[in-house]
């Protein structure tokens, strides 16, 4: 008998034999990251037809961990033992104890060495649970839930299916760049590219203290969801640029485009940074009509003044739908500590800019 934890992946399991042997050995790694990181020890991981095995003996502390590595979409801390059905029954008999009256067995042949079907398993074992425990059989309302999956002779036995964050592994889409202020929306942002797959850094505009030690804080929630990659951060002072471009602006009465010319300037350095370190795209936690700036045409406008590909992953979410995110990540409480407003926001932002006015207005201003 071996403790061990059952991992299931979804999306690998429909790619190529060479990408599906790609991304297993990434989320293997990712995993083995997770666990160490946690200072959880394993003896050994297992890879077999679309499981992960795990062999530990603090399983509860693992599957706490690992909740968190993208590319997994359930776990269950199992235990492994011989397919022989005297002795399944044995200790399905001990799991079951004290889980609750309305149950149901669920099983599955990943292969087929064992004779029974699982059908007959289904029914033979239930029958005798229900028998020895006094249990009442519930395929659709049931306190607990019997699980059994034969792979390679042995048979993994566990009452409970964890579901997490599905996804793809950290890593088999390249890197990227975010830009995280110190709000909700960012982190969110960040969070999303790393669900599908990406090495996502940060870069963060700092105006205020207080944001910028916000700004820290989310930075050490999104590393807990990064692993296999430790994220790298860019820390640009912005407070020299915004105060020049405002004064000057200002001057010319163009004080309602300084939304625009603050973010041209955060993508251009992004920019800047992408086109040194190699990054494939800029990731900005923008949403379509949410502040008075970020209008579909300003978003565009904004996306001519670079040549790098800008992505926005909650441009079409709900406010509410993000706060949500926010809160499964653990980011929304930090966004929400206070911090002075910014200074540099102009009372009515501009809401339409094209890219004529914008070239004419940097002409003026920096003539």
């Amino acid at each position: 008998m071996d403790d061990c934890i059952i991992v299931r992946y979804g999306e690998i399991a429909l790619k190529s034999d060479q990408t599906r042997k790609w991304w297993n050995k990434t989320l293997l790694e990712n995993m083995k990251d997770c666990l160490e990181k946690n200072n959880i020890t394993y003896s050994s991981i297992d890879v077999k037809l679309g499981r992960l095995i795990v062999y530990t003996e603090e399983k509860k502390e693992a599957s706490i961990a690992l909740r968190s590595v993208f590319g997994i979409t359930s776990l269950s801390p199992a235990v492994r033992v011989e397919a022989d059905f005297e002795k399944i029954k044995d200790k399905c008999l001990e799991l079951s104890n004290n889980k609750g009256k309305k149950f149901r067995v669920s099983t599955r042949r990943i292969t087929k060495e064992f004779p029974m079907t699982s059908d007959k398993v289904n029914g033979a074992l239930g029958a005798f649970l229900k028998e020895k425990l006094d249990l009442e059989v519930n395929l659709t309302n049931f306190d607990f839930e019997m699980g059994i999956e034969f792979l390679d002779g042995y048979a993994y036995l566990f009452t409970e299916r964890i579901k997490t964050f599905g996804g793809l592994p950290i890593g088999v889409q390249g890197k990227v760049i975010c830009l995280v202020s110190s709000g909700i929306d960012s982190p969110v942002a960040a969070w999303l590219l790393m669900k599908r797959g990406c090495q996502v850094d940060l870069m963060h505009f700092k105006v205020t203290e207080e944001g910028y030690k916000k700004y820290t804080k989310i930075k050490e929630i999104l590393q807990k969801f990064s692993y296999g990659h430790e994220i790298k951060d860019y820390v640009i002072d912005g407070v020299p640029y915004l105060s020049n471009t405002k004064q000057k602006l200002c001057e010319k009465g163009k004080d309602k485009w300084m939304c625009i010319f603050c973010k041209k300037r955060f993508l251009q350095e992004a920019e800047r940074t992408c086109n040194e370190e190699g990054y494939l795209a800029i990731i900005t936690g923008e949403n379509l009509g949410q502040v008075a700036s970020q209008t579909l045409k300003n978003l565009v406008l904004l996306d001519s003044t670079v040549k790098v590909t800008v992505l926005r992953p909650v441009l079409t979410y709900d406010k509410n739908e993000i706060v949500g995110m926010a809160r499964i990540i653990g980011t929304y409480e930090i966004s929400k500590e206070k911090e002075p407003k910014c200074p540099f926001t102009p009372n009515y932002p501009m809401t339409s800019g094209s890219a004529e006015e914008l070239h004419n207005i940097e002409m003026m201003i920096w003539d």
